[in-house]
């Protein structure tokens, strides 16, 4: 479940949590921060770090993640509808059964992201290179299930 101290501070202020974030980390390294089911839906949240997030479950639909940090992130099942994710960064992250229909992902940087082939993309804003290596995961997946 989500910290609500933290869903809070972010709704409040992008700086400041990035701020609180750089606090930490420079104190215990990148701590797995809490937010599994939280409200975060039309939320301006451009450049936030979120590095090693869990989001498993969280509310994001209609929200602006533009070059947000989600490397390594764990977005399971998360609603991330009409979501803006341009230019955000995703290596590492783990989409499984993430509904990203009628996002923007142009310029999402998808290296290394697990659970793809379960995510739905539907209507999603992508670029071709990027739809390309979508697809090529989906048919692998769907070629090592035989």
């Amino acid at each position: 479940m989500a910290d609500e101290r933290l869903v809070q501070m972010i709704k409040r202020s992008v700086i400041e949590f990035n701020a609180w974030r750089d606090n930490v980390e420079e104190k215990d390294g990148a701590p797995m921060i809490d937010l599994q089911e939280a409200d975060l839906k039309d939320c301006h949240l451009d450049g936030i770090n979120l590095n090693r997030a869990l989001l498993d479950g969280a509310d994001l639909r209609g929200s602006r993640l533009r070059s947000a940090n989600l490397e390594e992130a764990s977005l399971g099942h998360a609603e991330l509808v009409h979501a803006d994710l341009c230019g955000a960064h995703m290596t590492g992250a783990c989409v499984s059964h993430a509904d990203f229909t009628n996002a923007n992902l142009t310029g999402v940087i998808f290296r290394g992201v697990e659970g793809i082939e379960t995510a739905c993309f539907c209507d999603a804003t992508v670029e071709p290179k990027a739809q390309r290596v979508i697809l090529a995961i989906i048919a692998e997946s769907m070629h090592d299930a035989r």
